[in-house]
């Protein structure tokens, strides 16, 4: 039962299926990979024939020939998900580019998610009455704690605010891991 539950949770927390869509100028991290289109007659210019050059802040990433995609556009994969700038050149002399920055309310939806969890391993720690829920609610809430010390919560400058909202996560944390070992160590005796 308990090894089912956990499963469950694993599964949860990885994403399984992701779309190849169309790069647009300014792209999310969480938005790659993306393709890279190119309009061209191919009847004219063959897309094998197309390369296609990946640079950023001038070192040159990767190169690729571009394969078809229908009568009329070439297209080329993009994987890059680094914050930065992206410029690619074209075998034809066009050029483009694409921003990667990071979404800001992605720390958040991570927040949400990891409180989420934190609060079924309670649930399911109770409902079992067994102190291995919890000493993972621990660490999650003490990985949660250094995180927000680490990185801050989203547009939080403040130095004080920062150590202020990650320290009772340490605390919470380390009571939820010790608590368990204490109640089996007084068990073992």
């Amino acid at each position: 039962m308990k090894k089912t539950i956990l499963l469950i949770l694993i599964i949860l927390m990885f994403p399984i299926v992701m779309a190849l869509e169309n790069c647009k100028g300014i792209m999310f991290a969480n938005d790659i990979p993306c393709s890279i289109f190119l309009p061209v007659n191919t009847t004219v210019i063959p897309c094998n024939t197309i390369g296609l050059s990946v640079y950023n802040n001038a070192t040159l990433l990767h190169t690729e020939t571009m394969d078809e995609l229908n009568k009329f556009n070439c297209n080329g994969t993009f994987n890059y998900t680094g914050v930065g700038t992206y410029t690619f050149l074209f075998g034809t002399g066009d050029s483009g580019s694409i921003d990667v920055v990071e979404d800001e309310n992605q720390q958040y939806y991570l927040y949400v998610v990891a409180l989420i969890i934190f609060f079924i391993l309670l649930l399911i720690d109770y409902k079992l009455e067994d102190g291995w829920f919890t000493m993972i609610a621990g660490i999650l809430a003490m990985i949660i704690g250094i995180n927000l010390y680490i990185s801050g919560f989203p547009n939080l400058v403040n130095n004080f605010l920062r150590v202020g909202i990650a320290l009772p996560f340490w605390g919470v944390g380390a009571y939820l891991i010790l608590v368990p070992v204490m109640k089996w160590f007084e068990d073992w005796k």
